[in-house]
């Protein structure tokens, strides 16, 4: 026996140390030391996803041909060598990827779940009418709806390469029931409880009648002594957990936040060290209101409650003055670009290669399913470049694939403060990746792969997706949990929820001429009846 190991060792060193010299003569010997050899040869890993094309997002390294060692959920080693040729290395699981492109997980950066319950509902109305219905089906929710929400969004994302996402969650006191959702789908999530207490009614310019302001104002936000202890619930029990969820402070917009609350806000995030997460300045309206009512509008109203930094990210940020830009830049601030949500609202274009310029950092997000279309980074990138192009525009300045894709992958990570642990496929980084086969008509012609990912690809190319190392989903099946029987108990729900909604739909019914007149006066300088 001790003859035969003996032997078997010499062979192994044999064929090591002709590794080692024709690795040490390969161009790949000056970007990765030949001690990869020495640590991995004859370890057990964990998975090792060989002779792929990878896209790292590292601008150090770009695009390879190689393989990735994932470890204990971490990225042990991208490895580059000529395709075909074998890594020198062992691992538990070993996937072939010699027809595969392996990309970072994405993350989707602004996203309310509970819509999506609710689709096919309300498409077809600008924002302040369409918040109105949006309210109304939102009160009807139960724990099981909510549960059900999450996982159905969690379907579409994972499909579709999305490995992260922020909930920007409006039901705070079913917070529960959504993060047992996320707890039991593997995704990763920034939740964010929307702090809101001041409702849209008391902020805009509408004239409503008596009775109806009262059934409105019935309907009472959480105040901010509940909002505190809900929060320190929230950040006791769930923060961190399993390292995939992540508590983020939501107020819902500055606009809807009384200073009391702003405050609260700021003062959790000092005290926890968590992030925040708003809405800023999506329509018109908003913007010239706000410039009304606060020193130095919205902006001013953020600067006043010392709520501008690193930590905070803000969706749409669509309306906003160059000298604003500039303010957000300076602090650090993350804005989160829509393009679908903003299209089909009618609520404005930003000017997102503006911000750019500007150095902010760009993150994107799917919003809801009911002033949406699906919650696809792939569709949301294709829309971005779409949304820079247009007939005023300098087409040098035009955004491009790759700004896309960084805004997808890196932007995301970033404005949670993890561009050191995601958003590359990178030695050290948590191994969130998506693996897509060329066997699909996208990658048919071998020309720029980024470009073919932005405009083309739609999800049907995506094979397989990791979290942490852990497969989601596998051989395009999810694996986490069981997505037939959560199909099954949207359908059987759904019409309980129209039912349970009537009454609240009546009081948004009732609203509608009201907010409609406001915004044909504000808009158009006409009254509905006259256009």
């Amino acid at each position: 026996m001790g003859t035969c190991g003996t032997k078997q060792d010499d062979k192994i060193q044999a064929i090591r140390n002709q590794l080692k010299k024709r690795m040490e003569n390969s161009i790949f010997s000056r970007l990765f030391s030949i001690n990869i050899l020495n640590r991995y040869w004859g370890g057990i890993m964990s998975i090792l996803i060989k002779n792929a094309t990878i896209i790292t997002m590292d601008d150090k390294v770009g695009t390879i041909q190689g393989s990735v060692l994932v470890d204990n959920g971490i990225i042990k080693e991208v490895i580059p060598h000529y395709p075909g040729s074998e890594p020198p290395i062992r691992a538990k699981e070993t996937i072939d990827g010699s027809e595969m492109i392996v990309i970072p997980g994405m993350t989707n950066a602004h996203y309310h779940s509970y819509s999506n319950m609710l689709k096919g509902t309300t498409s077809h109305l600008p924002l302040e009418i369409w918040s109105l219905y949006t309210t109304a089906y939102g009160h009807s929710l139960d724990d099981d709806d909510i549960y059900n929400a999450v996982l159905l969004g969690v379907i579409e994302m994972i499909k579709s390469g999305v490995t992260s996402c922020i909930d920007h969650f409006p039901h705070v006191k079913r917070s529960e029931a959504a993060l047992k959702a996320y707890e039991d789908s593997s995704i990763r999530v920034g939740f964010a409880p929307m702090m809101h207490d001041i409702p849209d009614h008391h902020f805009l310019p509408v004239e409503l009648p008596i009775s109806l302001k009262r059934k409105l104002d019935d309907i009472s936000p959480v105040i901010v002594n509940e909002m505190k202890a809900l929060y320190e619930s929230l950040l006791n029990n769930w923060h961190q957990k399993n390292n995939k969820i992540k508590i983020l402070l939501g107020p819902n917009a500055p606009q809807r936040c009384s200073k009391e609350m702003l405050a609260l806000c700021k003062h959790l995030s000092e005290q926890e060290g968590a992030f925040i997460h708003t809405h800023l300045l999506e329509t018109r309206i908003q913007k010239d209101i706000a410039d009304v009512k606060f020193p130095g509008g919205i902006i001013g109203r953020l600067q006043e409650q010392q709520l501008l930094s690193r930590k905070l990210s803000a969706a749409h940020s669509i309306w906003l003055e160059v000298d604003e830009v500039d303010i957000l830049a300076k602090h650090g601030v993350s804005l989160i670009h829509n393009p679908v949500s903003n299209m089909m609202l009618g609520s404005g274009r930003a000017d997102i290669s503006s911000y750019l310029q500007a150095g902010i950092n760009l993150a994107l997000g799917t919003d809801s399913s009911n002033c949406g279309i699906t919650h696809n980074l792939f569709e949301a990138m294709r829309f971005a470049v779409m949304h820079s192009r247009h007939e005023q525009s300098n087409f040098k300045e035009w955004l491009k694939p790759i700004d896309v894709f960084k805004m997808a992958t890196i932007g995301g990570a970033y404005l949670l403060g993890e561009e050191k642990q995601r958003g590359k496929i990178k030695q050290g980084y948590e191994a969130d990746i998506v693996l897509l086969t060329r066997k699909s008509p996208t990658f048919a012609v071998d020309a720029d792969i980024i470009s073919q990912i932005v405009y083309y690809e739609s999800g049907t190319s995506i094979e397989s997706v990791m979290i942490r190392g852990e497969w989601v989903l596998k051989n395009r099946k999810i694996i986490s949990f069981d997505e037939k029987a959560i199909l099954q108990s949207v359908k059987d729900k759904y019409e309980s929820l129209i039912e349970k909604s009537q009454s609240s739909l009546q009081l948004a019914e009732e609203c509608e001429p009201h907010f409609s007149k406001m915004y044909y006066k504000f808009h158009h300088n006409l009254e509905e009846g006259n256009v």
